[in-house]
């Protein structure tokens, strides 16, 4: 089995900047004999539940990190333009607490650091630095920087500080990417040796290790034009502009021979590398639901207690004198709930949907599987007697199928924002938070995407997409045994044609951006 690890590696979560599909990216690493690999995503963590998942299904030791972006100056001030991307740095996890402290960081990157990039400052990593491995980055990273602006003072100054706060978990990291290609970047491999002399002489002064990475941005060497595509789909260029960003082609996933040929010079940057993997323990990311706590008022002694006072309190509002069928039902349902936990998220729904009516929001009636639960009647979260309607609580709640409860809340557009804002003065900026949304390149959209950056003719471009069946989530490999005309085109005469196909099958999937789930 191979011992060298890819430490530095970037998926399709690193929007429009990474052409790695997480599954074919680890069925890539067990065909090179590789036991671990790590997610390093630019300044985010949203790939690390798919990547852990399914590096431990094929038998891959899941490596999580974060390629994060340090701040020059502490964030929150004065932003200045000298801060707008921040120097890169590599975040791995040793454990549960180092995953959980990465975490904090990226979140804390997104909400207090934000400017053009997520960004921490070296105030942060002190405070959150406790379980994690830092390396220097490419040559984006500070020391790097400093030593490209020859300045091997600040260079080591960074390098002292970073020290202070890793110790022995810090590593410095060297890359090269040689290349001769002509549609390639050629100016980045002088700059790369010139690091690594400086990092050397740093190295050997300070006794710091050095590991190889190779900043993976694509699986396989073949990929590097779909890479090259997808760049240009980011920076809104088309392939032919002579100005446009360019790669070295050299980021894909290196066998550990190919690696260990580059750096034959510097045998001990792959050896260490075996080394540093060896300091991270396997952790679940899994844990049961951590329910909020609801502040209870004064007379009251736990959460169950409160919920059922004011349950009956608004069924008297409801209904009158309670029936025997309602008091049954409303029993059931308490007992159910408080068997599964769940009485405080009842209370907090119940809390800031008072507070809505009070601002005069609007407030929907309710709709999916809660308008089936009495309580939630009573409680004034819906506006629908189930009882009346011959609803099912049990399609809400189940103790035979236990499940996080789900209620949909509709707000008037203004009001929802209100809403927000309540929750947040009340819980706290960090205990609310949006759900997110990805919208990745479908199969026609891919193929208009590589169609717009090679410059195929629009008709071209709008006939190939549209040959694609209307199918969720179909793929274009799929699509091709479907659609024989599709795939007659793909083997066409017509490189154009062709190549846009091609491209646009490696990049499918490819997340395109970000945005606020409908429901969050």
């Amino acid at each position: 089995m191979a011992l060298f690890t890819h430490l530095h590696v970037h998926t399709q979560y690193s929007i429009l900047d990474g052409a790695s599909n997480i599954p074919k990216l680890i069925d890539r690493v067990k065909q090179l004999g590789m036991e671990a690999i790590a997610i390093t995503d630019h300044g985010n963590m949203f790939g690390v539940k798919e990547f852990h998942a399914t590096a431990l299904e094929k038998g891959v030791k899941p490596i999580l990190g974060c390629e994060l972006y340090v701040a020059k100056r502490p964030v929150g001030g004065t932003s200045v333009k000298e801060d707008r991307s921040g120097d890169h740095l590599i975040l791995l996890a040793k454990d549960l607490k180092g995953y959980h402290n990465l975490i904090k960081l990226v979140s804390l990157a997104w909400i207090k650091g934000f400017y053009y990039t997520p960004r921490v400052d070296k105030e942060m990593l002190a405070q959150y630095r406790e379980g994690l491995i830092a390396s220097s980055a490419c040559l984006a990273g500070e020391i790097p920087d400093e030593i490209l602006n020859g300045s091997m003072a600040s260079a080591e100054k960074a390098l002292k500080e970073y020290i202070d706060l890793f110790g022995d978990d810090f590593y410095l990291e060297i890359q090269r990417h040689e290349t001769h290609d002509p549609e390639a970047d050629r100016g980045v491999f002088p700059k790369q040796q010139l690091v690594i002399e400086g990092i050397r002489k740093l190295a050997e002064k300070h006794n710091v290790k050095i590991i190889a990475t190779n900043d993976v941005h694509f699986i396989n060497a073949e990929d590097a034009e779909a890479h090259d595509r997808l760049i240009c789909i980011n920076t809104a260029k088309d392939i032919d502009d002579p100005d446009r960003l360019r790669y070295s082609r050299q980021e894909y996933l290196k066998s550990e021979e190919e690696m260990r040929m580059i750096f034959s010079d510097i045998p001990e940057a792959i050896d260490n590398v075996a080394g540093l993997v060896e300091k991270i323990g396997e952790y679940n990311l899994d844990h049961d639901p951590i329910m909020p706590d609801f502040e209870l008022p004064e007379g009251f002694s736990d959460e169950n207690e409160y919920l059922r006072f004011l349950t009956y309190k608004g069924a008297k509002e409801r209904w009158g004198t309670l029936t025997d069928e309602q008091t049954e039902r409303l029993e059931f349902e308490l007992d159910t709930i408080a068997k599964m936990g769940f009485p405080g998220y009842f209370l907090i729904v119940q809390d800031f949907l008072r507070a809505a009516r009070e601002m005069g929001v609007s407030v929907g009636p309710g709709r999916g599987s809660a308008a089936g639960s009495a309580v939630a009647w009573c409680l004034k979260i819906t506006d629908i007697d189930p009882i009346k309607y011959g609803l099912l609580f049990e399609r809400f709640l189940n103790l035979d199928r236990i499940s996080m409860p789900d209620i949909d809340i509709d707000f008037d557009e203004d009001g929802r924002e209100d809403v927000l804002r309540y929750v947040v003065n009340k819980y706290g900026h960090d205990k609310v938070a949006h759900i997110i949304t990805f919208g990745t390149m479908a199969a026609k959209g891919a193929i208009r995407d590589v169609a717009r950056v090679q410059k195929l003719p629009l008709p071209d471009a709008d006939r190939l997409a549209k040959l694609v069946p209307e199918k969720p989530g179909i793929k274009l490999a799929e699509a091709y045994s479907e659609v024989p005309e599709l795939a007659k085109e793909r083997n066409s005469g017509n490189k154009l044609i062709a190549q846009t196909l091609k491209f646009a099958e490696v990049l499918e999937g490819s997340v395109r951006q970000t945005g606020i789930h409908a429901c969050g």
